[in-house]
């Protein structure tokens, strides 16, 4: 299947948040051939939404994300002269001390479950 993929584009859009889909769908209906990509597991960015098992995940995996850019000579033998790679963040600072409790019911009680 990805041979019969375009490997020529117009434009290439990074990130599935509201304004790089907007960005995208209107220059593909322009004419314009995009790439349209995410580092993510999830589409949408900030704006995206979630089942509460999927919530769990993306905290969970937040949490985790300590955001370290690795070097890997792969990508870097591709990168011209006259070029320069920008690493990306993962993590969103705007996002911060993230905490997880869980309420369950049981026999008419509430246990916090940290």
């Amino acid at each position: 299947m990805a041979d019969n993929l375009p490997s020529d584009f117009d434009v290439i859009v990074i990130g599935t948040g509201l304004p790089e889909s907007i960005i995208a769908a209107a220059c593909s209906r322009s004419g314009q051939r995009v790439l349209h990509v995410d580092s993510r597991s999830y589409y949408g960015g900030n704006w995206a939404s979630f089942s509460f098992s999927g919530l769990l995940s993306w905290l969970k995996e937040y949490q985790e994300n300590n955001d370290v850019v690795t070097e890997n000579s792969m990508w870097q033998e591709q990168i011209l002269e006259n070029e320069e790679a920008i690493p990306l963040s993962s993590k969103d600072k705007t996002i911060q001390h993230v905490e997880v409790f869980c309420y369950a019911r049981y026999e008419n009680h509430f246990c916090s479950i940290q």
